[in-house]
């Protein structure tokens, strides 16, 4: 929902009161949240040294010689674990916050679709927050989407922004399609579920298990961590364009191909290519 929330006509996508954040100005700010809410975002780190709370790619677009777009996030995606923190309990801090800088009540929460213009929006699982920039509103506003999970692992494993010419949305796309392939089915907010009846299957929301079930014993939460990375991995099984015939179609349609198959004769019996693949596809 990036940068949609606040708008001070409900029907008037230019009248946001919320604007993009420079990647320079994000720690500043999530600094200012921990304060006001008393949450950490900081401290745990990915493999990739960075804050696992913050989601997407939340912080992380850094390119010296381009444009803001690419040094800029559209809003702020924080992991918020259910375990240690309810939605009721933010709410009430940051609506402190709020009464703190003199606003009146009335003015604090946005209402249906009738009142956009507040500082705070519960939405389902999120509850959305319009940002002072570096904590002082001299410097604009930002969106912020406090995600909640009881399962902040998975969470952070399904919101993975984008890399290359794919973005997050079109790794999932590639998941699904492989899961339907497999007979079962991928979800984006609950990971691997009966098609059926949607319930979780054993171990479908985590990520290793996700990655062996998916793509084969052999693989790791490294293989499933973006499109570039499930390809990499799948395109050496022989039932390649099976798994992702469905993700080709749909990518298909807003002209984002797939890569074709990788020559057979890369993979020939007795190797080390093709002893994998059997392993992969027998599971």
């Amino acid at each position: 929902m990036s940068n949609n929330i606040f708008k001070t006509d409900p029907k008037d996508p230019d009248s946001r009161l919320t604007q993009r954040i420079a990647t320079k100005d994000v720690d500043s700010t999530v600094d200012f949240i921990e304060k006001i809410t008393g949450l950490d975002f900081t401290s745990e780190k990915d493999d990739e040294g960075k804050s696992a709370a913050r989601l997407g790619s939340t912080g992380r677009k850094e390119k010296a010689d381009g444009t803001f777009e690419e040094n800029s996030s559209g809003d702020l995606d924080l992991s918020v674990d259910l375990n240690k923190a309810s939605k009721e309990e933010v709410t009430a801090k940051l609506t402190a916050w709020c009464k703190s800088q003199n606003i009146p009540e009335e003015e604090i929460m946005n209402v249906g679709r009738k009142k956009t213009d507040g500082w705070i929006k519960d939405a389902g699982d999120q509850i959305h927050f319009r940002t002072p920039i570096n904590g002082s509103k001299e410097n604009g506003f930002v969106q912020t989407d406090f995600m909640f999970s009881k399962n902040v692992n998975f969470q952070r494993g399904s919101m993975i922004g984008g890399s290359g010419q794919y973005r997050g949305e079109h790794r999932h796309i590639v998941l699904s399609s492989i899961a339907r392939a497999r007979g079962i089915k991928y979800s984006p907010k609950f990971g691997l579920v009966d098609p059926e009846t949607n319930e979780p299957l054993p171990n479908g929301d985590d990520w290793n298990s996700i990655a062996k079930q998916l793509l084969g014993q052999s693989a790791t939460v490294a293989d499933v961590k973006s499109v570039d990375a499930i390809i990499n991995y799948i395109k050496k099984l022989p039932n390649y364009e099976e798994l992702i015939s469905a993700a080709r179609e749909t990518l298909g349609r807003y002209d984002i191909e797939l890569p074709k198959k990788e020559a057979v004769e890369s993979y020939q019996p007795g190797t080390i290519g093709w002893m994998r693949s059997m392993i992969d596809v027998i599971r």
